[in-house]
């Protein structure tokens, strides 16, 4: 075990050089990239089976199959097919996903029906105004609940997948060449980064996402 001086010591020294902030970026945007595709399929798809129960019966296995395979056997699966730089997007998606069209589904269905029935008798257009006024304002609670969860999450499986896929420039792969090379005083400093950016991550998140008064 590396002493924990040293560990805070490597962990400075890596702040102060211009590839740690690389290595995080390039990490992110995959991840950004990945919350943007889960969130607008992950909506779309959650807003069709609140409203149609068919639609619902039909991605419901399939949500219940991606909760229930372990992750690790996913990444190394889709990892023989695609090879290791689009599994990063993949993996991401098929985590954030489910979390992003369930947290839709439940803001669907929890909207009481007789707004819906009153928007539709006082409004011409029925499906634009009921989405508009109804769906998409009551079911924004919901949502960012998920996407608040979601990021943390997205970002340790994303560094987890790059670790196993050994994926250039990235944080999976520089806590697997530190492993490698037995410089344990910089996978431990690379785990501290982790955690600090996750808890930053989430913190920005749901400031920004946060209901703010008038």
């Amino acid at each position: 075990m590396p002493d924990p001086i040293n560990v805070f010591k490597r962990f400075f020294e890596m702040l102060a050089t211009k590839n740690t902030y690389v290595v995080v970026f390039t990490s992110l945007s995959r991840l950004l990239l990945s919350l943007v595709l889960a969130t607008v399929l992950g909506t779309t798809l959650g807003l069709l089976s609140g409203i149609n129960s068919k639609i619902e019966a039909f991605f419901k296995p399939i949500i219940i199959a991606v909760r229930t395979l372990p992750i690790i056997t996913i990444i190394i699966v889709i990892l023989i097919i695609f090879g290791n730089t689009i599994t990063l997007y993949i993996i991401s998606l098929l985590l954030l996903f489910p979390i992003i069209y369930q947290a839709e589904l439940d803001g669907v269905k929890n909207i009481d029906p007789l707004l819906i029935d009153v928007l539709k008798l006082e409004c011409e257009d029925n499906t634009t105004n009921v989405l508009k006024l109804v769906y998409f304002p009551l079911s924004i609670p919901f949502l960012r609940t998920a996407l608040i969860q979601a990021v943390g999450l997205g970002f340790k499986v994303l560094v987890v997948a790059e670790y196993i896929a050994q994926t250039k420039v990235s944080i999976g792969k520089e806590i697997y060449m530190a492993k490698v090379n037995l410089e344990f005083t910089d996978v431990f400093a690379w785990t501290i980064m982790l955690l600090l950016f996750v808890l930053l991550i989430e913190y920005t998140v749901k400031k920004l996402l946060s209901p703010r008064l008038d």
